[in-house]
């Protein structure tokens, strides 16, 4: 497993845990036609900091991969890069398919959200498949606590 940190753009928006109380959207872009990743490679989507409760994350598939690409959003230990659950958020979306996956309603572990007390994470998309042309969209929406 690679750990890609180089393959996003975005809105310039970064978690943050600043104005408590405060509802933020942050959006990322995934184009894995500019940077291929092999099986189980994760995307390094975002640092999460202390005090923030992520309430729900969306990936859209904009352009389909053209063949089988499956991915997982969860998260991840900064230090060591293991998953604390690869798949808490997201489980098996379809990276094939142009359609959205959301983490609310769901059967993930954090379907109904979850807090972050200390600064030790990161939110990761794991790829199933290799990708060379998917892009994926990915919205957080988090509240500082």
């Amino acid at each position: 497993m690679a750990v890609l940190a180089h393959l996003l753009a975005g809105d310039g928006a970064a978690l943050s845990n600043n104005d408590t109380g405060k509802l933020v959207r942050i959006k990322k872009t995934i184009d894995f036609s500019k940077v291929n990743a092999a099986v189980n490679d994760v995307v390094k989507l975002f640092n999460i900091p202390a005090d923030v409760l992520i309430q729900d994350v969306v990936a859209n598939v904009k352009t389909a991969e053209g063949g089988t690409l499956t991915f997982d959003i969860g998260d991840y230990l900064k230090a060591t890069d293991a998953a604390v659950d690869a798949d808490g958020y997201i489980d098996g979306a379809n990276g094939n398919t142009v359609a959205a996956s959301k983490t609310s309603g769901g059967a993930t572990a954090y379907a109904s959200g979850k807090a972050y007390i200390a600064d030790t994470a990161y939110l990761g998309l794991e790829v199933k498949n290799a990708a060379d042309a998917a892009v994926i969209e990915v919205t957080v929406l988090a509240v500082a606590l």
